[in-house]
């Protein structure tokens, strides 16, 4: 059945790219962006924009409203495009990231931007996958490894920057319903007050509930267990964006709730539902001054984000616990300020610089029962806040077909001491179209408050005596860019030293963490994108040689699958019709079957209007992911149940 299922959404996906069709091209947001792709710039890798093919990274990126004409309908599986990128449901219900097999619980391992400006919860690690509107998008750039001196702390596998819109010439705003009782809405604004000053503003809505999820579970200590969790997504966000000139202010706020569930505190006759209450959000002043030979940036940004965790049916059916923040989590922020400086030298050597310094602070956390709000039970995490300062430095070398980059940055942070990482790309330039790169890159990553100190007896217990991990990775990259065709395939060696791992401690009776992770990974990544006047097809595949493997040393190679592959097309049927696809297949791991989900969508555009019809998980997989919450869980953490359909309308105005 599976191999059946794998051949028929193959055959829909390349059966878009092939149609012929002799069509004109489409107007407002069915007209296919014919970029030139050799063109096409991304920011992620370096200090400035660049194509992908010169950048000295591992980049890719996707443009929003060409994924959404594949189907893709959220941010999650947005970045789940990217290859050897995961986004799955954990089994606690919010989104989980695994970048070249690397992920955590609550998502310390990866490095979110806004921006970007870095964006996560500061005792957690938690990251606002749901708490950016979709019409405010323009595109994502993802970084597979630590990839970059310019970004801190957090990167160990990966940086995922969301780009917001800053396009001045229309406004648009869409509704959207659904099976699950989805109900959607969302809008950009923008207002172009002179040559110079520009406001742009976004807000959404979504809702989505009232669909079932069976567990067939084992639990430790517990045994066999099987229920049913109603499970739910609830999010409100908005985003407003002030320039003039080099000015730039930021503001961003959002508010999510998702119901998944605890296995920490299941007993043998029911599952515990746990309600996530997220809220946040995050204030940024930048300015830039420029000369013809140098540019000087200085920043400042605010990051508040909080959360609240009710587990349900705690001590007895009907009796409800919360897990807060004190002070209504006002002590749950990041600030961060500094600086950054370019310099060319000349026609061959940039000099650039940056330093900055961070304050991280996490309130006081405590578990209560509802009936008694103001009678803690127990303190989970005491109040505390860790200071963090960074700088880094590097030289970009030209010299004909050649480039050379070297650059480092220092890290001091008081509770895990002083590291310094290098970074080193060389490129040589084929020709126009054809590039190789060799890249080397380092990552240093502190343990975040949860890690270290939190106190949750028979659930989870810290580690005071963590040391910072450090990732290191060396690519070899081969690119190519011509006639809108883009091909980049590389193979990545990956050494992780005292990687932060979580594991069941006997001696605690209790999920602890440990530096226990040195091993060595080994894997290569494909991504293909061509543009046609009339239609688009994208695809990715990545390979993991220590995936689905039991490795004693590396105990999260379990949960990696082996290969991961994604594609998607879309097709522009006459002057007013677009029928799109795509399919993302994940291999077998922790004893789980690989699954396939394609989805399709139709759009038809009368005047200012877009209708679009979107049929997910059209041969209605299921949906099974191992859980991260312990690397020898045996627990599953299952997605959105069955077959589901979406009718939506966009207006431009």
């Amino acid at each position: 059945m599976k191999v059946i299922t794998r051949l028929l959404a193959l055959k829909i996906i390349l059966g878009l790219s092939l149609v012929s069709a002799e069509a004109e091209e489409m107007d407002s947001l069915l007209n296919l962006s014919i970029e030139d792709l050799l063109n096409i710039k991304v920011s992620t890798g370096s200090t400035s924009s660049e194509t992908v093919v010169s950048t000295p990274a591992i980049v890719s990126r996707y443009n929003r409203i060409d994924m959404e004409r594949m189907g893709v309908t959220n941010l999650r599986e947005m970045f789940n495009f990217i290859p050897g990128v995961i986004v799955q449901d954990s089994l606690p219900g919010w989104a989980s990231v695994q970048i070249r097999g690397v992920d955590e619980a609550f998502n310390q391992k990866v490095l979110f931007l806004l921006d970007g400006v870095p964006y996560h919860q500061p005792s957690h690690s938690l990251i606002p996958m749901d708490g950016i509107p979709w019409e405010s998008i323009s595109h994502v750039e993802v970084i597979r490894g630590p990839g970059s001196v310019v970004y801190g702390t957090q990167a160990s596998g990966g940086v995922l920057n969301v780009i917001t819109r800053t396009d001045t010439d229309e406004n648009s705003a869409f509704v959207k319903i659904g099976t699950n009782n989805l109900r959607e809405a969302s809008a950009y604004l923008n207002w172009q007050l002179s040559n110079d000053v520009a406001i742009y503003a976004a807000f959404e809505y979504r809702t989505q509930d009232e669909y079932e999820t069976t567990y067939n579970e084992i639990f430790p200590d517990v045994g066999a267990v099987s229920d049913e969790v109603s499970r739910l997504l609830e999010s409100e966000s908005g985003l407003l964006r002030y320039t003039s000139n080099e000015f730039i202010f930021q503001f961003q706020a959002f508010s999510s709730t998702t119901i998944g569930i605890n296995d920490a505190y299941t007993d043998k006759n029911t599952l515990q539902p746990t309600i996530l209450e997220s809220k946040g959000y995050l204030a940024h002043l930048e300015n830039s001054w420029n000369t013809d030979k140098s540019r000087i940036t200085a920043f400042i940004d605010y990051n508040y984000y909080t959360f609240d965790l009710q587990i349900n049916n705690i001590f007895a059916p009907g009796s409800h616990a919360l897990a807060t923040k004190d002070n209504n989590g006002k002590d749950d922020y990041r600030v961060r300020f500094g600086g950054d400086f370019v310099y060319n030298i000349n026609d061959s050597l940039d000099f650039s610089a940056g330093l900055e310094k961070e304050t991280r602070s996490n309130g006081v956390y405590r578990l209560y029962s509802v009936d008694m709000p103001n009678n803690p039970l127990v303190t989970f995490l005491e109040k505390d806040q860790v200071d963090e300062f960074s700088a880094f430095t590097q030289l970009d070398y030209k010299y004909e077909e050649w480039r050379v980059l070297v650059g480092a940055r220092f890290t001091d942070n008081e509770i895990s001491g002083q590291k310094t990482t290098p970074r080193t790309a060389i490129s040589y330039k084929i020709d126009k179209n054809q590039s190789f790169k060799y890249l080397h890159s380092t990552g240093f990553n502190s343990p975040n408050p949860t890690q270290t100190s939190i106190n949750a007896a028979g659930n989870v217990i810290g580690n005071k005596s963590l040391t910072a991990e450090v990732v290191t990775t060396q690519d070899f990259a081969y690119s190519y860019s011509k006639d809108n065709m883009l091909f980049v395939a590389n193979v990545y060696y990956l050494e992780a030293k005292d990687f932060i791992i979580r594991r069941f401690d006997d001696s605690v009776g209790a999920v602890s963490f440990f530096n226990e992770g040195n091993y060595t990974r080994k894997g290569a990544e494909i991504d293909f994108q061509l543009s046609r006047p009339n239609s688009k097809v994208f695809m990715n595949l990545a390979y993991q040689k220590e995936g689905n493997k039991v490795i004693l040393d590396d105990p999260d190679a379990f949960n990696t699958p082996r290969l991961t592959l994604s594609i998607g097309a879309n097709k522009n049927v006459g002057d007013k019709h677009n029928f799109g696809a795509n399919v993302s297949y994940i291999g077998a791991r922790n004893n789980l079957d690989s699954y396939s989900v394609l989805n399709i969508i139709y759009t038809t555009q009368f005047s200012d209007y877009d209708f679009f019809a979107v049929v997910r998980n059209v041969t209605d997989e299921d949906i099974l992911n191992p859980s991260n919450t312990a690397q020898n869980s045996v627990l599953v953490a299952q997605g959105e149940k069955g077959r589901n359909f979406q009718l939506g309308v966009r207006v431009n105005f």
